[in-house]
């Protein structure tokens, strides 16, 4: 039992010739030892002080916030000042010619052909590019049975004074007088003979309902018993830079006499 404590080393007894190992003191330890001693109670002390300054001088710089967002929106402008410009060509090859085309079209054609050609239209027909201009004029019928003819009214002159006072004018004020007379026009050769059967007959009914709007049924105190139409046809001069010339011509388009029916009124 004796061998076994003693093999072990669990119970043997202290003797005044071993010695304890221990820090050493300060007064015992060496110049190097100190100053290790010393960084550790730093340590200890300052906790994450170290550390810290460790990381200060190790970090990586970043860049300021106002440079790299000057460079995103430079970036942005760039990329949509070229869709832009690719849009805006190929809307030029994809419009009927007009001032712009005609005036561009081979530094347009460069850029689109062959890469990005296209081979279709996106206007059809041509947009228009006249002036028409309708009028109107009425017979009467005085107390004494006799017949007056008036002047002629520009009816388009009027419609279109009375919606530039419309702030906000309807698709309906800005489109009724022209497509009123493009339906006859459509509908009638150019001796006015009907093309196309009760299309035809409604066509001429619109157009004289319209046009009786702007009348009434007494025109100078006189009821009115028949009205005619009547179209003035001019080109849109082209601009100045372009170097065309507007068609000096004025087409004219004169209607016959139709009689005014009662039916005409009918809700007016």
């Amino acid at each position: 039992m004796e061998q076994f404590t003693k093999t072990t080393g669990d119970s043997v007894p202290f003797r005044s010739s071993d010695t304890l190992v221990g820090p050493p003191r300060a007064s015992e330890a060496g110049p190097a030892e100190c100053v290790e001693s010393s960084a550790s109670a730093d340590t200890d002390v300052a906790g994450d002080a170290l550390p810290t300054q460790a990381i200060g001088r190790n970090a990586v710089r970043r860049v300021p916030f106002t440079t790299s967002s000057a460079v995103l929106m430079a970036t942005a402008a760039i990329l949509l000042g070229a869709a832009a410009w690719h849009l805006g060509m190929v809307f030029l090859t994809l419009t009927p010619a007009n001032s712009v085309t005609n005036r561009y079209q081979k530094s347009i054609n460069d850029y689109i052909y062959p890469e990005f050609g296209q081979n279709w239209q996106m206007f059809a027909p041509n947009p228009l590019a006249q002036n028409v201009s309708i009028g109107a004029r009425v017979q009467t019928l005085g107390r004494d049975n006799t017949r007056h003819t008036w002047d002629w009214e520009n009816l388009s002159f009027r419609h279109l004074t009375a919606m530039r006072r419309n702030p906000i004018p309807s698709h309906l004020d800005q489109n009724v007088l022209r497509r009123s007379w493009d339906f006859y026009t459509e509908t009638h050769d150019v001796k006015d003979k009907p093309t196309n059967g009760m299309r035809s007959a409604l066509s001429t009914e619109y157009l004289t309902r319209l046009a009786l709007q702007r009348f009434g049924r007494q025109w100078k105190g006189e009821r009115i018993v028949r009205i005619q139409l009547a179209s003035r046809t001019t080109a849109v001069a082209p601009p100045k830079w372009t170097g065309q010339k507007a068609p000096d011509t004025t087409a004219y388009r004169v209607l016959p006499w139709w009689t005014v029916e009662e039916k005409f009124y009918k809700e007016l």
